[in-house]
């Protein structure tokens, strides 16, 4: 038998269900989705209930799971029902974003699922009103992660209704759905039962609903026997009237006792004959005065035996309590260095505190790469407002290591959370150098530039769009910043490591209009390391400056500031910042270490857009986080956050090197690994200048944790410049990871292989060879990490440097070798 009138088809996710763990699958009358689970999980999380009979829907990652829907009526209100939750697994974060009548259109987000065990709490239900345009459409639900994450369904529904009812979770019961049979069943979503329940349709069903016209689509609930089925009902008004209807019948040849209940009241209750044939159920409609802003309903059947009684089309109507407005979180993205902390501000409605207090409680997933500031020992910070008193409080975030996660809001008093805060947490020196962590306001552009301080309202971001950006083409990815007329943007620098040396690159122009002049001056600790006067514009799509500058630090952090000085209507524009740790002589590289691209959005492609400094051509092309993937998925380069990837035969990056002496020795050197994905057989690559090979060679994924491979290549160029070219030769999906690059003068031999031991007394023994006499040895306590050399005093055993140091009981430690002057 086949039933046509729900709404939505498989709505419990019970059908075709695949036996083999983890149960991916298609989802039967949905698109997409990733599978289907049971208790048993693994990503519906074992021991949550599971909303409606026994399995769920589960969407992995970032995607759609849809279904179309026919059969509305045009101009009525309907109500999108739901149960999610999200996989207690694997850190990443999801948000699900419902959509009808088409995927353009957003008609709710829920953000950072978070998973409903952590608060020992069921499956979270959601109420998504709109407005049929016609009769039919198609509803999706589209999940965005971060990470490894997964969202959960059950008890998908559509059902209308119009303005003024209150909402009740599954009031016409077509949750259940009707595979794989009707009958009793052990939940039904958004309902408490006692007893034996179940759901049944009026024809081809179990036999319970045997007679009558089913109300609402298909499905009616019923209750054998003595029990009942209940749900507390939320967003009432204190002392307001409602009116609460029920239809309802009887199975043939019984004759149940309905009992209606509003909290502990008694409403109505009487004997039900059933109304035989395909006549309409009995209606029932009851009043009540709201005592509370939520109210328990219960439909009871009281008589002993197993009389059955039928019912449906569960309706509250009433004025319904206006919304509290959302909780308020700001900002909602930070991006900050080990050790800086960031003030969030956490607003809630005044109309919730005009009734009672509130404690609104936040959690940091991973302390170890962002924790809270005076977090109690579960990691908690608890936020308390009192009745009628502020309704503005903030707390403090620290960065500890480089990763990204997003503040759990634990507790938010029953309040919405439409965003929260994610906290990114950069190990490079210059954070969002590209402009390109927040996207550009709209109009103009003007706006605030996360991590950077601005001293004028007249900065932003822009895009080819314009206005400000309306001569050359932009350096790297999608976005400059602006400064309209006379201001500053600045930014605290971490990491560094005084007396060592440094480059700072960045590209510049100014906008063609208006008639003003510009000047640039660039400060570091509150030096001028440059003035650049009277910039004229590129003009059409030539390339923006470039200015290449070196520093020595005093000091471990330093202000990074860029001033604009304006004569008239002027606009200076910048982009591509970067700091890299260069010795004095090195040959310069434009972004040698590919920084300056900053944190990159989904997967990491920057293609069709540029990668600052350098020209590139064939397939995928971009960055990925060191050691964070998809593409650097195995391995650990040297230099700070980021790694570029050339993914595909012919895949290229090269950028043409000036500076050279023609006859003299320089040794090329740069981190190089391959991607442990997709192929069996090595990747290859080559290296060239001047369109003469340098190296070309097959290599293998180093591995988790491993040191990328590091080449040094001995290179005499035959005149004072020429192109340097990075090319992926290998054909099939093969990417090559690459890092580092550096043109150093004379021959530079590469370090030799420290070979590690541990040792008695809890310590570990570092050997190298005796004969590598121009080499220090440094540590670290977290890759790529702030390198420090060990003062732990060398003793010569045989052929070898030895140092023995002490493990310890916590944390990492890190060694390597390093090259000196």
């Amino acid at each position: 038998m086949l039933w046509s009138a729900s709404f939505i088809q498989n709505p419990s996710f019970e059908s075709n269900y695949n036996e083999d763990f983890p149960h991916y699958g298609p989802v039967d009358s949905w698109v997409g989705g990733s599978g289907v689970n049971e208790d048993a999980g693994p990503f519906h999380n074992t021991g949550t209930p599971i909303p409606d009979r026994s399995r769920v829907g589960f969407k992995q990652g970032s995607g759609d799971l849809s279904q179309d829907i026919v059969g509305l009526t045009a101009g009525k209100q309907y109500w999108i029902q739901f149960f999610y939750d999200a996989r207690n697994c694997c850190g990443g974060t999801i948000d699900i974003v419902t959509k009808f009548p088409d995927a353009d259109t957003v008609l709710d987000r829920i953000a950072n699922v978070r998973p409903a065990v952590l608060s020992s709490k069921p499956y979270y239900a959601r109420s998504v009103p709109f407005v049929a345009a016609s009769d039919s459409g198609t509803l999706t639900f589209t999940t965005t992660a971060s990470g490894d994450a997964t969202a959960l369904f059950d008890g998908v529904t559509v059902v209308e209704r119009d303005t003024n009812n209150i909402v009740v979770m599954n009031p016409s019961f077509e949750a259940s759905g009707t595979l794989p049979a009707l009958g009793q069943i052990a939940s039904v979503a958004g309902w408490t039962g006692a007893g034996t329940f179940g759901v049944d349709a009026a024809a081809g069903g179990a036999g319970f609903a045997d007679n009558g016209a089913v109300p609402d689509q298909d499905l009616v609930a019923f209750i054998q026997g003595p029990g009942s089925l209940a749900q507390a009902v939320a967003n009432l008004a204190v002392g307001k009237t409602y009116q609460l209807t029920v239809a309802y019948n009887a199975k043939s040849g019984t004759v149940p006792h309905l009992r209606i209940k509003v909290d502990d009241a008694v409403l109505f209750e009487e004997d039900v004959s059933p109304v035989g044939a395909a006549k309409p159920y009995e209606l029932k409609t009851v009043s009540f005065v709201a005592s509370n802003i939520v109210a328990q309903v219960a439909i009871e059947q009281t008589k002993d035996g197993a009389d059955v009684l039928l019912f449906d089309d569960v309706r509250v109507v009433g004025e319904v309590q206006k919304p509290l407005p959302p909780l308020g979180i700001n900002p909602n993205f930070t991006e900050l260095a080990p050790g800086q902390r960031a003030t969030v501000t956490v607003t809630v409605p005044t109309e919730l505190l005009a009734t009672k207090s509130a404690t609104i409680t936040f959690q940091s997933p991973n302390p170890a790469v962002a924790m809270l500031v005076n977090a109690d020992a579960d990691g908690l910070v608890a936020l308390q407002y009192a009745q009628g008193g502020a309704n503005v409080q903030s707390f403090e975030v620290e960065a500890v290591s480089r990763g990204t996660l997003r503040i759990a809001v634990v507790d938010s008093a029953g309040l919405t959370v439409v965003n929260d805060v994610t906290v990114n947490v950069v190990t490079a020196f210059v954070r969002n150098p590209s402009f390109e962590s927040s996207p550009a306001p709209a109009g103009p552009g003007y706006g605030s530039i996360l991590a950077w301080t601005t001293s004028t309202s007249g900065a932003g971001l822009n895009t080819v769009a314009g206005p400000f950006q309306d001569n050359g083409v932009i350096p790297d990815r999608g976005q400059v910043a602006f400064i309209q007329n006379s201001g500053t943007i600045s930014q605290q620098i971490f990491g560094l490591t005084p007396g060592r040396k440094y480059w700072l690159q960045f590209l510049y122009n100014v906008r063609n209009c208006c008639g003003g002049t510009n000047d640039l001056t660039v400060r570091f600790d509150g030096k001028n390391l440059v003035t650049v006067p009277q910039i004229t514009p590129v003009l059409e799509q030539n390339s923006y400056y470039f200015q290449h500058l070196e520093l020595s630090p005093t000091n471990a952090t330093g202000l990074l500031e860029f001033v604009a000085t304006a004569s008239g209507d002027a606009t200076l524009l910048l982009d591509a910042i970067t700091i890299v740790q260069r010795d004095a002589g090195e040959i310069v590289i434009k972004n040698p270490s590919f920084e300056a691209s900053g944190t990159p959005a989904n997967v990491g492609y920057i293609q069709p857009n540029n990668i600052a400094g350098w020209d590139a051509g064939g397939g995928g092309r971009g960055v990925n986080i060191n050691g964070a993937g998809p593409f650097t998925d195995n391995g650990l380069a040297s230099d700070q956050d980021l790694v570029l990837f050339l993914q595909g035969n012919s895949t290229f990056v090269s950028q043409n090197i000036t500076g050279l002496s023609a006859g003299q020795q320089y040794t090329l050197i740069f981190d190089v690994n391959a991607r442990n994905c997709c192929v069996v057989e090595p990747s290859s690559y080559r290296a060239s200048f001047a369109d003469s090979p340098l190296v070309e060679e097959e290599i293998t994924p180093v591995g988790a944790g491993a040191p990328f491979v590091t080449r040094n290549v001995v290179f005499t160029p035959t005149a004072t410049e020429g192109v340097l070219k990075f090319e992926n030769t290998t054909s099939g999906d093969h990417t090559i990871l690459l890092d580092d690059v550096r043109i150093v003068p004379g021959v530079v031999v590469p370090a030799p292989k420290l070979t590690p031991q541990v040792a008695a007394g809890n310590t570990i023994r570092i050997a190298w060879p005796a004969s590598a006499t121009n080499f220090k040895l440094q540590t670290t306590a977290s890759l790529p990490g702030n390198w420090t050399d060990v003062t732990t005093p060398i003793v010569v055993e045989g052929n070898d440097n030895v140092v023995t140091e002490s493990i310890g009981t916590t944390g990492n430690k890190f060694y390597r070798l390093i090259g000196t002057p």
